[in-house]
């Protein structure tokens, strides 16, 4: 319980240029996750395509759910 105190839900992602940021629902950025689309500046710069990052926010935005059901709580 003290860990959703400390990162309310919903977590949500928001979409910017280059990357992904993940806040909690007190607007706490959780993380960024950098993307590039171009190919030669992907391998250059070693980010992830914007598909690949899109999905790995979606998925750290679905963590408070995953602890929740593991410790048999409910949101």
């Amino acid at each position: 319980m003290a860990d959703q105190e400390r990162m309310p839900t919903p977590w949500t992602a928001i979409e910017h240029k280059e990357s992904f940021e993940v806040r909690d629902a007190s607007g706490q950025t959780l993380a960024y996750i950098h993307f590039e689309d171009e190919l030669q500046r992907r391998r250059s710069t070693r980010r992830i395509s914007k598909d690949m990052a899109r999905r790995l926010a979606s998925q750290i935005c679905k963590l408070p759910g995953y602890i929740t059901k593991a410790k048999g709580e409910t949101l």
